[in-house]
């Protein structure tokens, strides 16, 4: 890792725990760590630990001023939808309906500015039999509802909420039992219901792991990890927390996780048996991309690449899945169906503007294989891929 990257770690642990962090060097890019903090949606919670340094090694007057509208802006943003959070959060219970908190609607508490935890959207577990009642309470509030893969997803103006009835997509060996363990685990704390903190802890690092693997995950999932082991360590089990990162072959990743939050932001991890690593490339590997990796076309181009099937990366390229579509067309969201519409719809909107929509196509295609080559040199260099 190269100074600034190491610093925009320093200032991440100095701000999750609420510490002072050390001074920079001379040679520190601010511009860069700004410009870096942005893309890992972490600029908000940066600014605490930038106003501590000494004055004058601080950036210049304009990126400070930037930076605090970027820190007051996140605030306000994140605080309007917790209130909304807290609201259907309390009409469900209130319901009797059992709704389990999962990432970033719990982990926020744990952060000393609870608001200054980014969050997109709001994840919570229902059973499957109380799936219907469920979707009733957030239609009546003026919520779009339409079915995803595991549950329901719920849009308005005030937030984004992916509710589901199963975690197939993290616990995919035994997903029935690990469901029902989370769910069965979990107690009310006053605003919602919160898994046994061992299965949370799992579900939390099987989530990132399997981001790191299928598009990459920054390091504010590394920031929640480590908030998580610093204050609940005694009531952790972490020989069962590994055995389940093994079983969904993650222990790698699981591995180099906690060297890192030990290592780079002090969180005492002795007695937790786990093979010591040298976890700064898998840190550098963190910040190379967003909060949640990246998407798109060289997205789809890479897992083409990975399974040896480049034709079939070229046609996801031009026959792209409802979901990369239904943002654009709104009527996929209600009537999948018409994807082929879709496409007819997409060619045509290239025709009319010719000359830059091949121009960006020769962009996409070019970032695609150079992103696609460099993410499986990461993985392979860092043995993320390795299966046990």
């Amino acid at each position: 890792m190269n100074r600034n990257d190491r610093y925009i770690i320093e200032l991440s642990r100095a701000a999750i725990f609420d510490d002072v962090p050390a001074q920079p060097d001379a040679q520190i890019d601010w511009e860069y760590i700004y410009k870096k903090s942005i893309s890992q949606n972490i600029t908000g919670l940066l600014y605490t630990s930038v106003v501590k340094i000494a004055k004058e090694q601080q950036p210049d007057a304009k990126l400070m001023h930037d930076w605090q509208k970027n820190m007051l802006g996140t605030i306000a943003v994140n605080a309007n939808r917790y209130n909304e959070f807290l609201k259907m959060s309390k009409i469900i219970n209130d319901k009797k309906i059992k709704m389990v908190g999962l990432k970033g609607c719990l982990l926020r508490e744990l952060y000393p500015v609870p608001e200054l935890r980014t969050m997109g959207d709001f994840d919570v577990l229902v059973s499957k039999a109380s799936i219907d009642a469920t979707k009733t309470i957030f239609t009546d509030n003026e919520y779009n509802v339409i079915k995803d893969s595991y549950g329901i997803v719920c849009e308005n103006k005030k937030a984004y909420w992916e509710v589901f009835y199963g975690l197939d997509e993290e616990f995919a060996f035994d997903s029935v039992m690990y469901t029902e363990k989370v769910f069965n685990s979990a107690e009310h704390n006053g605003t919602i219901y919160c898994p046994e903190i061992t299965y949370f802890l799992a579900h939390v690092i099987i989530h990132s792991a399997r981001h790191y693997m299928e598009k990459g995950a920054g390091i504010r999932n590394i920031c929640d990890i480590a908030l998580v082991v610093d204050k609940y360590k005694e009531k952790i089990d972490f020989k069962l927390l590994e055995n389940l990162c093994i079983e969904q072959n993650y222990r790698n990743i699981y591995g180099y996780i906690i060297n890192s939050i030990n290592k780079y932001y002090k969180v005492d991890v002795s007695g937790i048996d786990i093979e010591d690593r040298n976890c700064d490339k898998f840190l550098e590997y963190a910040l190379l991309n967003g909060v949640y990796g990246k998407h798109g076309n060289s997205l789809l181009w890479q897992v083409a690449k990975d399974e040896n099937e480049n034709n079939r990366g070229l046609k996801r390229l031009l026959f792209p899945s409802v979901e990369s579509l239904k943002n654009r067309y709104k009527y996929l969201n209600t009537a999948p169906i018409l994807l082929p519409i879709a496409w007819i719809h997409r060619l045509f909107s290239a025709l009319f503007k010719w000359k830059y929509s091949f121009k960006q196509m020769k962009g996409d295609m070019k970032e695609a294989f150079e992103f696609s080559d460099e993410r499986i040199k990461w993985m392979k260099d860092l043995g993320l891929q390795d299966k046990h």
